[in-house]
């Protein structure tokens, strides 16, 4: 009798298991994509003046703008661009992870993939790298590791952390 319960029990929890995971595939991850504006906002509301450095960036195909914030000491920085489409943006944000993965030794990382989002996050000795591709834009967020809760906070606000 005992072996019968526990027979059925396993069927009931691999059935429930089967379907849950049917539906949990199912489900779309997104984020929302922000533009300009917002960022600005999100950055002056933190107390960091904007920088537009779009003409920086000239011989960057298919970039529409670049935003750069620095706080004082030169120890946090924050930049937002947007491109012509999700495709260049993807291809930038690659660039950026090869970038940091060349220059930083360390074991320390994490990515995180959706339906139209990358997120790499990457935790040195001395630095913190937070990159976010949402759509046709791209966040990066960098500063002393001690300090990556703040990173972590600003890209909260508008949704790329």
């Amino acid at each position: 009798m005992r072996i019968r319960k526990a027979y059925l029990f396993v069927f009931v929890l691999i059935a429930m298991l089967a379907v849950g995971c049917g539906v949990i595939s199912q489900i779309e991850i997104k984020k929302d994509v922000i533009d300009n504006a917002r960022f600005i906002r999100v950055a002056e509301a933190s107390g960091f003046a904007v920088k537009d450095d779009t003409d920086m960036y000239v011989n960057v195909g298919g970039l529409k703008s670049a935003l750069y914030v620095c706080s004082s000491d030169g120890k946090l920085i924050y930049q937002f661009f947007v491109f012509d489409n999700a495709d260049i943006a993807d291809d930038e944000f690659d660039i950026f992870r090869k970038t940091l993965d060349d220059t930083f030794v360390t074991e320390d990382h994490s990515s995180f993939t959706g339906d139209n989002f990358l997120i790499y996050k990457l935790t040195g000795v001395k630095d913190y790298h937070h990159l976010c591709a949402v759509d046709n834009t791209l966040f990066y967020g960098k500063s002393r590791t001690e300090d990556m809760d703040t990173v972590k906070d600003f890209a909260r606000e508008f949704g790329y952390n």
